[in-house]
């Protein structure tokens, strides 16, 4: 009978410790790798609702005026865009705010003739690991009204 010896019982153990690690790396970086997507896709779906609403507002508004306090006119009631804090806010003249939108950085609008609205939106989100995830979403809105 012939069994193991201790050498080879040593490069078996290495090989498979070896094997071990190379599959918890890549385990790990997969994990890594799905968490940075869907916090990806998080902000993607909030950037996306956010322009949604705000370009289907603006579509509806009757006058623009960016220069003033509360820029739009939709449905004679005069409303404002604002971001505070990450938020994005929707505020009708005389009312409270209400928040449309989370991780919302710079919200821009730039009026061009003929009715035309250029609007620009950012979110951004960090990850864990401390990566910051941005996504930047224009759209082109002309008044119906």
């Amino acid at each position: 009978m012939r069994g193991f010896t201790l050498i080879e019982l040593m490069i078996a153990l290495l090989i498979f410790s070896i094997l071990l690690g190379a599959t918890y790396s890549v385990l790990s970086m997969s994990r890594t790798s799905f968490q940075t997507g869907d916090i990806q896709i998080a902000v993607q779906q909030e950037a996306r609702k956010a322009m949604n609403k705000v370009a289907r507002e603006i579509r509806e508004a009757s006058s623009v005026d960016l220069g003033n306090a509360y820029p739009f006119s939709i449905w004679g009631e005069n409303i404002k865009y604002e971001v505070t804090n990450d938020q994005l806010l929707r505020e009708v003249q005389g009312q409270s705010p209400t928040v449309l939108a989370n991780n919302v950085t710079s919200l821009q609008f730039s009026l061009f003739g003929g009715g035309m609205v250029y609007i620009t939106l950012t979110t951004q989100k960090n990850t864990f690991l401390g990566r910051s995830l941005a996504t930047t979403l224009s759209s082109q809105v002309t008044l119906r009204n």
